[in-house]
């Protein structure tokens, strides 16, 4: 297990279901495409699909959702669309991941999920 894996902010990522898969929150799936953004640049919507395991229909949703928020930027250069991580989308990353901590520290990592 990675450090990532071991902190609260992993439980934002991820929901643990009671036979032990993990299944993606749709904050995860949020993160993920941030997280992504935050390594890689300016990226199409192919790219983003392939590395966060999504179909292109959902990564798209999942893009546009964060262009509303003012989290990503969006450009269309010959009919590819491109999204970019804004200032506000690195910031969101970075508080998710001290939220992440706070709630590990407090040992109250699952308060955020039903079961």
């Amino acid at each position: 297990m990675n450090r990532q894996e071991s902190t609260g902010y992993s439980q934002l990522v991820y929901h643990y279901l009671h036979n032990g898969r993990k299944k993606r929150t749709e904050l995860g799936q949020l993160i993920q495409v941030l997280e992504y953004l935050l390594s890689s640049g300016n990226m199409i919507i192919s790219s983003i699909a392939r590395y966060t395991n999504m179909s292109h229909q959902s990564a798209t949703k999942n893009c546009e959702k964060l262009v509303k928020a003012g989290l990503l930027s969006r450009e269309l250069i010959y009919n590819n669309r491109r999204y970019r991580l804004t200032g506000d989308g690195i910031s969101f990353l970075n508080d998710c991941r001290d939220f992440g901590d706070i709630l590990g520290r407090y040992r109250l990592s699952d308060a955020l999920y039903y079961y």
